[in-house]
């Protein structure tokens, strides 16, 4: 297959998707690129910063037709630290990301498909900074299992 972007040029292309960690998805000719801090349902302009064999990694230069869930984000940090990485999105947006995220994850090897509840969100969900990583699996019994990784 013969790989439809170059590094470091530039493409207009529309978000399809939100990826795993919140990134926008797109693509070129069935080629996947990945755009953080783009959103599902926008139109940008976007510099190529890495090409592998199957996907890229671009960069937003313009947007050129926003989401009506794009919103200002209001911390100065947000781009560094990596705890609040939907910032950009309006909130109750965020929670609808992140159902679909999980109920991907879910199922992804599952015979058996099981519906995700709808995320509870909070009344205020500003000034706090909460993250937690569960490994999930199996038991040697083939019980599901959580384990706590606390320091």
């Amino acid at each position: 297959m013969k790989i439809p972007v170059e590094k470091n040029k530039q493409y207009v292309v529309e978000i399809i998707d939100n990826g795993f960690e919140g990134e926008g998805i797109a693509k070129i000719d069935d080629y996947t690129i990945f755009v953080p801090n783009a959103i599902k349902g926008e139109k940008i302009k976007i510099l190529i910063v890495k090409v592998l064999s199957s996907y890229a990694f671009g960069k937003i230069i313009e947007i050129i037709s926003s989401s009506k869930f794009r919103v200002e984000n209001d911390c100065n940090t947000y781009k560094r630290c990596g705890g609040c990485n939907l910032r950009h999105i309006k909130y109750e947006e965020t929670l609808q990301i992140k159902q679909k995220i999980v109920q991907n994850l879910v199922n992804k090897n599952l015979k058996t498909k099981l519906k995700v509840q709808q995320v509870l969100g909070m009344e205020n969900p500003y000034h706090y900074r909460n993250k937690a990583q569960y490994p999930v699996g199996l038991d040697k019994n083939g019980k599901p299992v959580i384990r706590c990784i606390c320091k």
